[in-house]
């Protein structure tokens, strides 16, 4: 399957990674506006004109740009392509998703929203742990140093749609009712660490996510009526009841690449859709 990446920078180039060990893809064409002198080994295909990466006959295209170009880009490149993965926060705000889905509806476009974590190993164990569970409570960590990388959103949008994805994705339940505190500790315009408690249909949880911590960390700990669930997303582990279940290991990108062959093949997948990011966009924008 041919693939194309519109964006390398750290995103992009963690989807071009694992793609170049997949042999179920074929790299494509690689569009960014810079030309990165580490990535010289794929200059035959790479382009900083986009009308020219177009152009290449991609099956498939990842979008993997800053949030506040995604609508400008889709715009492009679904009158070309018929597949593609745009990362997440899928856009700025309920209007531009709206504006994305009806585009994509107009040209017949399958469109996947890069919430990965929904592939983390730990992730989909846990899923199919609790299909004849009854939750009763959920709660997220994610903490880590402020990243660098991150110049356009805050911790909710980059981190915390993660979590709130996670909690209807793992609960098949959506969230009614939610309540957040946050606190801005490296500038006044982006927040750095945010709780949010949230009410599901069956369920109650809590999310955290800190940028201003020394160390790494993203657990899940679940709670149903016969048992209790740790995930550790940085590992690739789950303990059920404090016993290791074995687990597949493998990337969470991994995961979402293979599913976007399924997604173009219409086969049943995890990937997250475009009402999916609009129902995160939604409860974010009532904080707002």
């Amino acid at each position: 399957m041919k693939i194309g990446i519109i964006g390398l920078g750290k995103m992009g180039q963690n989807h071009l990674n694992e793609l170049s060990k997949n042999s179920h893809f074929k790299l494509n064409a690689l569009f960014d506006l810079c030309k990165n002198p580490n990535l010289n080994i794929f200059d035959d295909i790479f382009y900083d004109d986009l009308d020219k990466f177009l152009n290449q006959n991609n099956d498939i295209i990842i979008i993997a740009t800053p949030t506040n170009s995604h609508l400008a880009i889709a715009k492009k490149v679904f009158k070309q392509c018929k597949c593609v993965l745009i990362e997440k926060p899928l856009a700025l705000n309920l209007k531009e998703i709206d504006e994305i889905s009806n585009l994509a509806k107009e040209y017949s476009v399958k469109v996947g929203v890069g919430f990965c974590e929904r592939f983390n190993p730990a992730v989909l164990a846990l899923k199919k742990e609790l299909e004849n569970e009854e939750i009763i409570s959920i709660n997220i960590q994610r903490f880590s140093p402020y990243p660098q990388r991150i110049s356009d959103v805050g911790i909710l949008q980059d981190l915390a749609v993660h979590d709130l994805d996670l909690l209807c994705f793992l609960s098949k339940q959506e969230i009614t009712k939610t309540n957040l505190l946050k606190k801005y500790t490296q500038d006044q315009t982006r927040e750095s660490e945010s709780i949010i408690l949230c009410e599901l249909e069956k369920c109650i949880a809590s999310i955290h996510q800190s940028w201003n911590s020394t160390q790494k960390l993203r657990k899940i700990h679940l709670i149903t009526k016969n048992h209790f669930y740790e995930a550790n997303s940085n590992d690739f582990s789950l303990l059920k009841d404090g016993n290791f279940i074995e687990l597949t290991q493998q990337s969470p990108l991994f995961g979402e690449h293979e599913a976007l062959l399924k997604l173009i093949d219409n086969q049943p997948n995890h990937l997250a859709s475009t009402s999916d990011a609009y129902k995160v966009q939604e409860i974010l924008e009532r904080f707002a």
